[in-house]
């Protein structure tokens, strides 16, 4: 690992050199030996002071460093996980409102607009775990990833009712080959895609600067 405070060291290690050296060939010129020793001993434990000082803060610095790289990989974890979830929980909506899982045989829950127990309620459970862990690895007040997880909560449990009162409460659903347009379900449903999409956009903000 490159060392930022290697060159400075080495600077002053040298111009400490050559101004111990130079004075102490002018004394031997003096015919003053002993005092040139004196000095020059002197001048070499300044030199081995200076050293350790150097080597003890270079080491601190590294030590630093790596610490902070381990945070910042242990945090890139947590948020690849983050987006693991929340893409869990984009599949499973998918099914749930508009494939296999709203079919005949649900529970009562289910046909009743009710997510507790179901694959989606369980996908968004976990996702907020994950935001909570990340909130708890990031500390910082710009994101708040455990609210944005509620929120998709709340949307998809709107969506679940108002799928229930079309299904069940509204007479326009008997209509046969007709098609029920319901105002409310739309703004749901572009409200759960600008979401999801904000969030995921935030997650791959947030891994780049991580990343960097």
């Amino acid at each position: 690992m490159k060392d930022s405070y290697a060159p400075g060291f080495w600077c002053a290690t040298t111009a400490l050199g050559l101004i111990t050296a130079t004075y102490f060939y002018g004394v031997i010129e003096a015919h003053q030996i002993e005092q040139a020793l004196v000095f020059f001993n002197s001048a070499l434990g300044l030199i081995g002071v200076l050293a350790m000082a150097v080597l003890a803060w270079s080491a601190h610095e590294n030590a630093l460093l790596k610490k902070r790289r381990q945070t910042q990989g242990h945090t890139l974890v947590r948020i690849w996980d983050t987006k693991v979830a929340l893409r869990k929980v984009e599949t499973v909506f998918d099914r749930y409102f508009w494939g296999s899982y709203w079919q005949p045989g649900r529970t009562f829950q289910e046909v009743m607009g009710d997510l507790a127990g179901t694959p989606l309620e369980k996908s968004l459970e976990a996702l907020k775990r994950e935001c909570q862990g990340l909130d708890d690895e990031i500390h910082s007040s710009e994101w708040h990833w455990l609210d944005d997880a509620r929120e998709l909560s709340t949307v998809a449990t709107a969506l679940a009712r108002q799928r229930y009162l079309l299904d069940f409460c509204d007479p326009r659903a008997s209509i046969k080959g007709g098609a029920v347009i319901d105002r409310e379900m739309e703004v749901l449903v572009y409200t759960w895609s600008t979401r999801l999409r904000a969030f995921d956009h935030q997650l791959d903000a947030l891994e780049t600067e991580y990343t960097v």
